[in-house]
C-alpha cells in the first residue's frame, strides 16, 4: 500500500496538461462516467500466480460557472490473488470503496491560466492485514497496469497551476503541482500497526499539441520528485519519475488511426529496509483503427509494453483487443475486450532470475452520461 503509482490507465495515458484547445471546449452541463471492468493475469511457473481485479470507477464533472468546475472521482474494487508454492495454494483478497478525490478547476479570463486545488478523502481501506497483503501489493504494479492500484491512503491535499498559450499552429503549456499526504497506518500485522508518512510530491509538466489533417498530435513531458518516505522509523526514497508521452490521430482511408506512446523512467532509490532499489523503465505503444458502421464505432487495437529492471530479464506483454462506441440518447456506451500474452521477470526457487509466461483477459463497459 506504500508503493507510488505513476501510470494510471491501461489503454493509454492522456496528457495531464490543459492546453488552449481543450479549455475552449468546456461544457456547461454535468457529466458522469462509470466504467465497470475486469482485468486478470495468469503467471505460470515459477511464479504460479493468478491476479484478478473487478472495479467500478465513477467520475463526475460539475460546472458551477464557465470558469469554475468541480470533479469527483471514486471507485469500488475487489482484487483476488491465488499463489501456489511447493504444492500449497494460498489466496489473498481485498475489496471495498477507494478514496474519494475532489478537485476544483478555475480558469482565469482568456489567458488560459488554470488553477487547481484538490483533496483526497480517505474513504477507502488504507490498512491491510497479512492475508490481504499479496492482493493489495500486486494490483499496484505499473507494468500490469490495473486501473485501481490501491484502495486507500491518508488525507491528502493537491494544488497546482497550468498555463497554455497558442504559438503559431501549436498550443503550448506548462504546469506545476504539489501533493501532500497525511500519515496513516498501511499495515496491520498481528495486531501491530506501522505509521507511514509519504514524502511530498512535486510535479512539473510541459506539453504541446497541434492540428494535423483532421486529427491532432500531442506531446508531453512530466517530472516528479518526492521527499523521503518514513515507515515505522525507517526513512527511504524510491526515486524520481520522468514520463514522456505522445499521441497522434488522423483519418486514414475509411477509418481513423490512433497512436499513443508513453515511457516511464524511475531513478534508483532505497527501500524501507535500506536495501538498494535499482532503476526501472516501462515503455508502452498502442495502435488503434476505428471504423464507423452507421452510428456505431468499432476500434480494433494492439498494445505492447516492455519493463526493464536493473539486474532482471526484460518483461514484455502484448494485448490485442477491440472496443466500440454506441450512442444511446444521453448515454454513450463503450464496451471493450482484450487478450494479453507475454512474459514477466520471475525468481526461480533455486535463486536465479528467469521469466514466466503471462496471459491476461480484459473486459470493460464504460458508460458516459452527457
Amino acid at each position: 500500500m506504500t508503493a507510488r503509482r505513476s501510470v494510471g490507465r491501461w489503454w493509454f495515458i492522456p496528457l495531464l496538461l490543459a492546453v488552449g484547445s481543450s479549455l475552449s471546449a468546456q461544457s456547461s452541463e454535468i457529466s458522469a462516467r462509470v466504467a465497470p471492468q475486469y482485468h486478470s493475469y495468469t503467471i505460470d511457473a515459477p511464479s504460479n500466480t493468478k491476479i484478478g481485479e473487478f472495479s467500478i470507477p465513477l467520475f463526475v464533472v460539475v460546472p458551477v460557472t464557465p470558469a469554475l468546475t468541480f470533479d469527483l472521482g471514486t471507485a469500488y474494487a475487489r482484487a483476488h490473488v491465488e499463489q501456489t508454492a511447493l504444492g500449497k495454494s494460498t489466496t489473498s483478497d481485498i475489496a471495498g470503496l477507494t478514496d474519494t478525490q475532489i478537485r476544483a478547476n478555475y480558469v482565469l479570463g482568456n489567458d488560459f491560466v488554470v488553477l487547481t486545488a484538490g483533496v483526497n478523502l480517505p474513504t477507502g481501506q488504507s490498512r491491510v492485514t497479512t492475508d490481504q497483503l499479496a492482493a493489495a501489493s500486486l494490483v499496484g504494479s505499473d507494468f500490469l497496469g490495473f486501473p485501481i492500484s490501491n484502495l486507500g491512503t491518508g488525507f491528502g491535499e493537491t494544488g497546482g497551476v497550468a498555463v497554455a498559450r497558442p504559438l503559431g499552429d501549436w498550443n503550448v503549456g506548462a504546469g506545476f503541482s504539489m501533493r501532500r499526504t497525511e500519515q496513516y497506518d498501511p499495515f496491520d500485522v498481528g495486531g501491530a500497526t506501522f505509521r507511514y508518512q509519504p514524502g511530498n510530491e512535486y510535479r512539473a509538466r510541459v506539453g504541446a499539441d497541434r492540428a494535423v489533417g483532421t486529427g491532432r498530435a500531442t506531446f508531453g513531458f512530466t517530472y516528479s520528485t518526492f521527499g523521503n518516505d518514513e515507515l515505522a522509523g525507517s526513512v527511504y526514497n524510491t526515486g524520481n519519475r520522468y514520463i514522456t508521452q505522445a499521441t497522434y490521430n488522423n483519418d486514414v482511408g475509411p477509418g481513423r488511426i490512433g497512436v499513443a506512446a508513453w515511457n516511464l523512467f524511475r531513478t534508483a532509490g532505497t527501500l524501507a529496509d535500506s536495501s538498494f532499489l535499482g532503476h526501472e523503465n516501462i515503455s508502452n505503444v498502442a495502435l488503434s483503427y476505428g471504423i464507423h458502421v452507421r452510428s456505431a464505432l468499432f476500434e480494433p487495437n494492439v498494445e505492447t509494453r516492455a519493463w526493464v529492471q536493473e539486474g532482471a530479464p526484460t518483461s514484455l506483454v502484448t494485448t490485442i483487443g477491440i472496443r466500440s462506441q454506441l450512442d444511446a440518447g444521453r448515454f454513450v456506451v463503450s464496451p471493450g475486450v482484450g487478450y494479453s500474452l507475454g512474459r514477466v521477470a520471475a525468481q526461480d526457487a533455486t535463486g536465479p532470475r528467469t521469466v514466466a509466461t503471462l496471459t491476461g483477459l480484459h473486459a470493460t463497459l464504460a458508460i458516459r452520461v452527457r
